[in-house]
């Protein structure tokens, strides 16, 4: 009589940011893969995410170490080391006692380096960071033997190792249908995400400071920083108080899909290249179009003048101009690019899309016999 079979999978964060969510969908994917098997989690910490996998794991366990944070390895560069071989030992016998192991993102190290030697190990890429920390993880990929996947082609690209691109797939945030403002309201514009400083929102009310036509719009900034990183709120706030604009900056949500809603145009200002773009495919999900920075991932997702509008990475000038083109859109060149953006969603990018790839990826080798 065989045993069921046993999965184990391993997060590095314990929210509801993209990667929280794209990890849930790969969970529930193989729920529905293997209907029978003992699916049991990891995660750093308790949090909201812990809720959104019940329906989908058996269990959750929690380990804080063995995640590479570059705050934390500066503060503390020991307690972090030793962190890291302290997770990869109850990594290396968790491994052990499952048929497949999916670690999702590349910080976490420990979980990695533990599946060398074990079959049935994937990796699921979802960052390009930059060279010194390429290298790092490029040589983790290589030891533990893992098989990859990739979250676009750009992750790939700047990787360089086999593997395979499943591109992420979102559940329509909600059905409201875009609207177009008229003489009675401003544009505006959401930028919705984890606030660090690549993602560019500082860049982003530097950049829209520009604008001659500042006093059409309105600014929403929807999230949070990672604890440590308070300076950068401060620092956004003071900027806020001396634009032209009305600038709104609101904390994590769980729930986004009100903010999506009441944007006119959803901005993504990343600074360094995005290794998808999440959030576009959100704003896509119902209609919304994008003005994006023209790097990584979002470039396979947002077509210029068709679906969103898109410029140079950390180029001021170039982020205003972009805005200044999707504010000069009449009603109907508006709906049209509206209904490009929700075409395009439904072709590549459903929740359903992705958990079939994620299933079909995604395999064990074979469980034992029970002795």
């Amino acid at each position: 009589m065989s045993r069921a079979l046993r999965i184990l999978a391993i997060h590095q964060g314990s929210e509801l940011y993209g990667s929280d969510r794209s990890f849930a969908a790969a969970v529930q994917a193989l729920r529905e893969r293997h209907p029978q098997a003992r699916i049991e989690v990891v995660l750093p910490e308790p949090g909201p995410l812990q809720s959104l996998l019940e329906p989908w794991a058996d269990a959750c366990r929690f380990e804080p170490r063995g995640i590479l944070r570059k705050i934390e390895l500066k503060r503390r560069p020991l307690k972090s080391l030793s962190g890291i071989v302290a997770a990869w030992r109850r990594y290396r016998a968790l491994a052990a006692e499952h048929d497949l192991c999916y670690v999702n993102t590349t910080v976490c190290v420990s979980a990695i380096l533990a599946l060398r030697g074990c079959a049935g190990g994937y990796v699921h890429v979802r960052e390009i960071p930059g060279t010194a920390a390429l290298v790092l993880f490029r040589t983790l990929l290589r030891l533990s033997r893992a098989q990859v996947i990739y979250n676009s082609y750009a992750t790939a690209l700047a990787f360089g190792l086999p593997g395979r691109v499943i591109h992420n797939g979102v559940a329509p945030i909600s059905d409201a249908p875009p609207t177009v403002p008229g003489a009675h309201r401003r544009w505006r514009i959401a930028i919705i995400g984890r606030i660090n400083t690549w993602k560019g929102q500082q860049f982003a009310l530097e950049a829209l400071a520009r604008l001659a036509s500042a006093p059409q719009i309105e600014l929403r900034i929807v999230g949070d920083v990672f604890p440590g990183y308070e300076p950068l709120l401060t620092a956004l706030d003071q900027t806020a108080a001396d634009c032209r604009f009305p600038v709104e900056r609101i904390g994590f949500v769980r729930q986004p899909g009100p903010h999506f809603e009441w944007a006119d145009f959803v901005l993504i200002p990343s600074l360094l290249p995005e290794p998808f773009g999440r959030v576009a495919i959100e704003a896509f999900s119902i209609g919304r179009p994008v003005i994006a920075s023209a790097g990584g991932g979002l470039q396979e997702i947002v077509a210029d003048g068709v679906n969103g509008f898109l410029f140079a990475p950390g180029n001021a000038q170039a982020l205003a101009t972009a805005v200044e083109r999707a504010l000069a859109l009449d009603a109907q060149a508006y709906q049209d690019m509206a209904l490009a953006a929700r075409r395009g969603y439904q072709q590549r990018f459903t929740v359903e899309g992705y958990r079939q790839a994620i299933g079909d990826a995604v395999l064990p080798c074979a469980p034992t016999a029970a002795s």
